[in-house]
């Protein structure tokens, strides 16, 4: 009966008619290609084995530096996705990605990117404070982008009580779904992030939730998103963009069945 009344409760975020927040987790895979090319290639690869959204590295391309580039390949790519949600990032060196820029440039190159108006979702890292996550937000909001607002740890997982806070804040800042990521050393720690968001979800957050326990340890709460509140899930398709993704494939098959278990 609970997790019907989680159903109930959560208002689904429906792009393209992908309904992020109903029912099984939607998978979302990193394309993480150096050029466009590569990338169609990928997100090919990606829907034919199934995947629900496709994020798009960016801080892995070659024309990174290039913001006109990026804006023009992000038409590129939602041109192949038009059943598929696609998710621009550029994920900084401190939250696990391959690149740092300055907070002036990594607002303008995403600036860019969501007044092309091609993709649907834009994460916002945390780290570049609120004023700039705000001035993103409400760009992305005058041309109908979504926001995922992120936080990454990659050496440990904060106290539950932490992660609440940090997850209510973000849905303060305007995030359409909060994200955060952690590393779990663990089964505790990935009890505590599971408990983080089963508490924001059912407290202080209708909206779909992104978050996951990294690290072998953290497997579990990449499948059991339906129950605690997390409706996106990060997937392997060939190579892992993050430590302890399970291949698509599997996922699709092991959350498929949790969810005839528990309806």
């Amino acid at each position: 009966m609970g997790l019907m009344r989680k159903e109930q409760r959560m208002q689904a975020l429906d792009i393209k008619g992908v309904k992020i927040g109903e029912g099984v987790p939607k998978t979302i895979i990193s394309v993480m290609d150096p050029d466009i090319e590569g990338a169609l290639a990928t997100i090919e690869k990606g829907k034919q084995a199934g995947v629900d959204c496709f994020e798009w590295r960016i801080d892995f391309s070659d024309d990174v530096n290039d913001a006109a580039k990026v804006a023009e390949g992000s038409k590129k790519l939602a041109a192949a996705l038009p059943d598929n949600p696609l998710l621009f990032t550029f994920r900084s060196e401190s939250q696990g990605g391959q690149l740092t820029f300055s907070v002036e440039d990594y607002v303008a190159l995403n600036k860019a990117v969501i007044e092309a108006e091609a993709v649907d979702l834009v994460d916002i890292e945390s780290w570049i404070g609120d004023a700039a996550v705000l001035e993103l937000v409400d760009c992305a909001r005058r041309h109908g982008v979504k926001t995922v607002i992120s936080y990454h740890n990659f050496a440990g997982t904060p106290s539950q009580e932490w992660m609440i806070n940090l997850l209510t804040h973000f849905v303060d800042l305007g995030a359409d779904i909060p994200k955060i990521a952690v590393m779990a050393q663990n089964a505790a720690d990935t009890l505590k992030l599971l408990g983080a968001t089963e508490e924001v979800s059912r407290l202080h957050f209708n909206g779909p939730l992104l978050t996951m326990a990294m690290g072998r340890d953290g497997s579990i709460s990449r499948l059991s998103g339906e129950l605690f509140g997390s409706a996106l899930t990060f997937c392997a398709l060939e190579d892992a963009s993050a430590p302890g993704q399970v291949d698509v494939k599997q996922a699709k098959r092991m959350m498929q069945d949790l969810h005839n278990i528990l309806s």
